[in-house]
């Protein structure tokens, strides 16, 4: 008999931005199933597909550490009979919380997780949920024998068909795009002074993506200070938060996305826009890995300084059938590799509550 699946997330909103393919991930999972419990610090029921439920913990409502505590209990008490499975998304926490009941139950806790930051709560989750879900073995940070046996990679679930080349030619003059959080970790100043180097006004930079938290803010004032500093205002955009929906748009208009994060993971951006046939221009390590062949154009390293400056000015100087060749092979590692279809199917077969 096909069972439920509960998916415990920080958001699950129309408007939410960071947290978008979280809505697409459901989606998929729900079509594969009997359907999906989701759990989430703010949550609404708008646009969810008919057999998800979604029970929000309050935080939009003004509910404190204590109130969300008491509703993600009421929730899961509620939910866990009819489920096979629990996947928490990003939040160790989460897994650790939900273990317990989760465990009385005899339901295995999975726990989604790609990015490098370690914590206490990443040690101890890691050693107990049955399964570590993660894009690329890189994307997980922790190693060890009691580890490595529950790390299964699934790609990263990007939706190839929201994101995918439609025709539109990229804008003029000529953009770099770069996406993500306003964080220390995407590593924006190097790219600026890369893009310094260019030809002035032979093309632009254009940065989406807001802050979240209050050293995000301040990294955001270093940034406009930085562009200030270098007389490229006018040239490089600090745009802030683009709507989910809208992120396909702002990859396909872009000659190329410039990456430089060095969160340690295979970051979502880089793959979203190589699925919408934008080529990618990246400074990770991650990036080389899933490029490959093509890392020889695509690929740079972090140093030297102007190792940067000069991968994008070839890429400025890319003819039309050269870019659209890089994109089209781009394109197919995604589909291939990291498609949302591939990985809502090895989720639901791992978990076990495939229909």
């Amino acid at each position: 008999m096909a069972r439920r699946l509960v998916f415990i997330t920080q958001a699950y909103t129309p408007a939410e931005t960071i947290l978008g393919v979280t809505h697409d991930w459901v989606r998929a999972l729900a079509a594969r199933c009997a359907g999906v419990d989701v759990l989430a610090l703010q949550g609404s029921q708008e646009g969810a597909p008919a057999n998800v439920r979604v029970y929000s913990l309050g935080k939009e409502r003004g509910f404190g550490r204590g109130a969300q505590a008491a509703s993600f209990y009421r929730a899961l008490a509620c939910v866990l009979p009819k489920a096979g499975a629990v996947l928490a998304h990003m939040v160790p926490r989460y897994a650790l919380l939900a273990l317990p009941p989760a465990a009385v139950a005899r339901r295995p806790v999975a726990l989604w997780y790609a990015q490098g930051g370690i914590t206490r709560e990443l040690h101890l989750a890691a050693r107990l949920v049955r399964y570590i879900l993660t894009p690329t073995r890189e994307s997980f940070p922790l190693h060890g024998a009691t580890i490595d046996g529950r790390v299964v990679v699934t790609g990263h679930g990007i939706d190839t068909q929201r994101y995918a080349p439609d025709g539109t030619p990229p804008a003029e003059p000529k953009r770099f795009l770069a996406a993500g959080r306003l964080s220390p970790s995407k590593r924006y100043e190097p790219l600026i002074d890369a893009f310094a180097a260019l030809e002035p006004g032979s093309c632009r930079l254009r940065i989406v993506g807001g802050p979240l938290y209050e050293t995000d803010r301040a990294y955001e004032r270093r940034l406009r200070a930085q562009i200030v500093q270098l007389g490229l205002e006018g040239l490089v955009e600090l745009a802030g938060a683009v709507p989910y929906a809208q992120m396909p748009a702002e990859y396909r208009a872009a000659w190329a996305l410039a990456h430089t994060s060095a969160t340690g993971s295979l970051d979502k951006v880089v793959l979203e826009a190589m699925a919408c046939g934008t080529p990618v221009l990246s400074t990770a390590t991650p990036s080389r890995t899933i490029f490959g062949a093509l890392a020889e154009r695509l690929w740079c390293p972090s140093d030297p300084p102007d190792a940067l400056a000069r991968r994008l000015c070839q890429a400025l100087r890319w003819p039309a059938r050269e870019r659209a060749a890089l994109a089209s092979a781009a394109r197919a590692i995604v589909v291939r590799d990291h498609s949302l279809d591939r990985w809502a199917d090895r989720v639901v077969r791992l978990l076990g509550v495939d229909s």
